[in-house]
């Protein structure tokens, strides 16, 4: 452990330089001290060991031991060659396999030059391992609300501490839920009791959110050692959180079938929830029940004094708010308000006691008559919005399919249904075909209507043999006139079928250009007075034409 000096062995230079030496004050020993000062060797990881420092003006063997208060050597803790200059050794508190108790203690530094007088020197510290006790820590109110209203504005803190010297120091601190620091709210040394308040403001003076707090009441002393209590902490400065229970979460709103709905819901607050109330358009607040589950529910009802069996639907706005747990200058906490964090609930309920009512349907573009393959468009409207409206062309298209249907609602009731007829129709013609409009409601109540009739006519096509045309748009066959079809180009035989206005069929004929019709029909019967048509097929042609009789 010591420095060995190379031209002779260094215990024959100790044994020579202790047999010479003499006390002497020659400063070979220098800025002698200890950091920290007191330590405490308990193993907390706070100043668990302690350094002596010192310097040398020369080289020395050194011998470096822990005494006792009044000098009594305990423990060697360095011995060996030092160069000049500064140096320090580390001391953790053991003599050997022993702890040192708390007390005051010297470091002695022991400095023998090769060449002049031994130098002595000894500097006193302290072990201390006992924290400043405390006592009486209490933090009151466990939930305080700091919004300015008079009542339970602040937090009170007191302590009482074991403070024994004039740099043992209390510290009182307020952590969040992520143990961060929010706000020192007390330092000070050598005090051993004090009240004091927390406005709940953080270090900024911004009143800290509404959460969970721990209040840390500490106690620190020079060497290192603490000790703390505190307690958990509610700031509450909200009114409840609230919910209803919606059928239809993709509506937002509270449909029933009767006079009376029966509604339910659900409020939430660290303080509890101690009263929910209800009320319609903000007039007459109700209390209604309440159960106390972790999360309070709560069901209350609201009657439509005007509905009737045979009315229209009738909405009304539904509002509630609930009360908390934590005082407040009206002595009932807080509430949802307009101007609250967390602001009253409102829904709407609609009290839908009628079926779908029909108002008017249309078709649209100033016409009812329509060449297969057409797209007919209709406007329908109703009494209210949300219905599920559909259409049946099942009577005007003999390839009807409700899945070519299209249906879009605009507002207040108004939805427009288009549909494209088949080319490939079968009963072309067709007068007066009904299209049957249907409205389901939420409750599956249908009310179906025909208000709409239209016309299809078989699309035209004249193909190769050019226009197919009849020559007059009525005649009088009591007058011998007829009507004459001519077919174009063509030259084979072709077809003509004739229809009356109800789609009937009444007259087939059969030739080549041209071909007439008398007025009669396949019985040889005149027919009625009125419009007809005539559905000319002519090789790849195909044309309807129409033509009155008059009796």
């Amino acid at each position: 452990m010591y420095r060995t000096n190379p031209a002779r062995p260094a215990a024959a230079v100790l044994v020579l330089v202790w047999a010479l030496a003499v006390p002497a004050a020659g400063g070979l020993i220098s800025d002698v001290g200890a950091i920290p000062n007191p330590f405490s060797p308990n193993a907390d990881g706070v100043f668990d060991s302690t350094a002596i420092y010192y310097s040398l003006s020369d080289t020395a063997a050194v011998v470096l031991s822990v005494a006792d208060s009044a000098g009594a050597g305990l423990w060697t803790l360095w011995s060996g060659w030092e160069d000049e200059g500064t140096h320090s050794h580390w001391w953790d508190g053991w003599f050997g396999d022993s702890l040192a108790a708390d007390g005051e203690y010297q470091f002695l530094i022991k400095a023998i030059p090769e060449f002049g007088p031994i130098e002595e020197a000894a500097f006193s510290f302290v072990v201390d391992t006992v924290a400043p006790p405390l006592h009486d820590v209490e933090v009151a109110p466990s939930r305080f609300s700091p919004n300015g209203d008079g009542v339970g504005d602040s937090l009170m803190i007191r302590f009482e501490a074991g403070i024994s010297e004039p740099s043992d120091q209390v510290l009182v601190t307020v952590l969040d839920e992520d143990v961060e620091p929010v706000r020192l709210v007390y330092s000070a040394t050598g005090v051993a009791s004090a009240v004091l308040f927390w406005n709940g403001a953080d270090e900024a003076g911004a009143v800290a959110s509404d959460g969970f707090f721990f209040v840390k009441v500490e106690t620190r002393d020079a060497a290192g050692n603490g000790e703390w209590s505190g307690a958990l902490v509610d700031l509450d400065t909200s009114p409840p959180v609230l919910g209803v229970d919606y059928a239809d979460t993709t509506t937002m709103e509270i449909r029933v079938d009767s006079s009376v709905a029966e509604l339910t819901g659900w409020a939430y607050d660290r303080a509890g929830v101690v009263s929910v109330e209800l009320s319609v358009d903000q007039e007459e607040w109700t209390e209604v029940a309440v159960g106390r589950p972790d999360t309070v529910t709560w069901a209350g009802s609201v009657a439509c004094t005007s509905c009737a069996s045979d009315s229209l639907d009738e909405v009304l706005q539904v509002f509630v708010r609930a009360y908390d747990g934590t005082p407040t200058a009206d002595g009932r906490g807080h509430v949802n308000g307009p101007s609250t964090s967390v602001p009253i609930l409102s829904f709407d309920v609609i009290f839908d006691v009628a079926p779908p009512e029909h108002v008017s349907s249309t078709v649209s573009g100033g016409g009812d008559t329509f060449e297969s393959g057409e797209t007919i468009t209709i406007t329908t409207m109703w009494d209210d919005t949300g219905y599920d409206v559909t259409a049946d062309f099942s009577q005007v298209d003999s390839e009807f399919d409700p899945a070519d249907v299209s249906v879009s609602e605009t507002t207040g009731g108004r939805y427009t249904v288009t549909y494209e007829t088949s080319e490939a129709n079968s009963f072309v013609p067709v007068t007066d075909a009904p299209v049957v409009i249907t409205a389901t409601d939420y409750f599956l109540r249908a009310v179906a209507v025909e208000a709409v009739t239209v016309t299809v006519l078989p699309a035209t096509s004249d193909g190769p043999t050019g226009a197919i045309a009849v020559d007059v748009n009525s005649f009088e066959p009591l007058a011998g006139e007829s009507a004459v079809i001519t077919l174009g180009s063509y030259e084979g035989t072709a077809m003509v079928r004739i229809y009356n206005m109800a789609g009937t069929h009444v007259r087939t004929l059969e030739g080549g250009s041209p071909i007439n019709w008398d007025g009669d029909n396949d019985a040889g019967d005149s027919v009625a007075s009125g419009v007809y048509f005539l559905r000319v097929q002519a090789g790849e042609s195909e044309s309807v034409k129409k033509v009155a009789v008059i009796r």
